[in-house]
């Protein structure tokens, strides 16, 4: 851990040119889209439940019926099940998606507009490039302090205009002063594309719960096109996607070879545990929300997807093994070997 943690640090500290946030997001702006400024108060509220029950908003229970799935390591923070958090698509068209999750890892008064985390994902449909941008609050997380979410000024520009004020009249911060530098999130870890393998959105029942989740399963994917950091910091990630013949999972998705078949894979098909989950997300069906809106019988759901599973999970372990193909990313789409 120790070499790790300085391998880290020389990778920050380096001699190469660190680009500013304003250098990625113009690049970002210029080959996707721009991203506007928004309120997180506008997204929907992601519901926290116990047994199908609200839990009060104030309140954070140890565990719940659908968690976050996210890996908590902040001090402070109270775990998988906080109520509060909020998603908002804020473009999603023929050209390209844009999706902004605004997360509470600690719970607080209802209406509260303090936020612990801010996540926005742009995504190309055109050719698959993807940017990625994190706003973090400072440890230790708590109820009194976070990142304001009435207006999240623009981390994507093309030039350095004044960002605009709110409908209601609230004045953003300056980007970087909200946003993280290129460095920091490329450099994150887990890196976003370990657990962003199969695409640029994740698929969780969390999530589910909203209608702001963005679809591109099969589109171009380029997770690490734009931007110097996140090329030098991702560049001994090499993220495919892995499928067999007639492989009834993959007809509706992409396996990535990363957190995907290491995790997520197990999560979603009752085979793993899920953080923060309680006794009933450990029942058929909802140990099985893969695939979506299932509705099938246990019997039902292993006559149709279990052969399939066991397949992934032999070409998860070896991509070269008999009957495994690998789907590619890049700018022409998937391509299959």
């Amino acid at each position: 851990m120790k070499m790790k943690a300085l391998l880290l640090t020389l990778a920050l500290t380096g001699t190469a040119h660190a680009e500013t946030l304003f250098e990625y997001g113009r690049q970002c702006a210029a080959q996707i889209s721009e991203i506007p400024a928004f309120n997180c108060m506008a997204g929907e509220e992601i519901p926290i439940t116990v047994d199908g029950k609200p839990v009060p908003v104030d309140k954070a229970p140890a565990r719940c019926d659908k968690p976050s799935l996210l890996p908590q390591h902040d001090a402070g923070s109270q775990g998988q099940c906080v109520p509060g958090s909020r998603a908002l698509v804020l473009r999603d068209d023929k050209t390209a998606q844009i999706s902004a999750i605004c997360r509470k890892q600690v719970a607080r008064a209802a209406g509260s507009a303090l936020f612990d985390e801010i996540n926005v994902i742009s995504h190309s449909l055109k050719d698959g490039k993807t940017c990625w941008f994190t706003a973090k609050a400072k440890a230790p997380l708590t109820a009194a302090s976070g990142i304001d979410g009435r207006w999240v000024p623009s981390p994507s520009m093309l030039t350095r205009k004044p960002q605009p004020r709110s409908p209601a009249g609230v004045a953003a911060l300056p980007a970087d002063k909200v946003w993280q530098t290129p460095r920091q999130v490329a450099w994150s870890q887990p890196a976003c594309i370990n657990c962003h393998d199969s695409g640029p959105f994740m698929y969780s029942p969390y999530i589910a719960q909203t209608t702001q989740l963005p679809g591109d399963p099969f589109g171009h994917y380029q997770p690490k096109a734009i931007g110097e950091d996140f090329k030098r910091a991702w560049a001994r990630l090499h993220a495919f996607g892995i499928t067999t013949r007639g492989n009834t999972c993959t007809a509706c998705h992409r396996m990535g070879n990363m957190n995907s078949c290491k995790v997520a894979m197990d999560q979603s098909t009752g085979r793993g545990h899920q953080e923060g989950g309680d006794e009933w997300s450990k029942k058929f069906p909802q140990s099985h929300w893969m695939s979506p809106g299932n509705l099938h019988s246990k019997a039902q759901w292993d006559e149709q997807f279990s052969e399939s599973l066991k397949k992934l999970a032999a070409c998860c372990e070896d991509p070269k093994g008999a009957g495994c193909r690998v789907v590619e990313y890049g700018p022409k789409g998937s391509s299959r070997k």
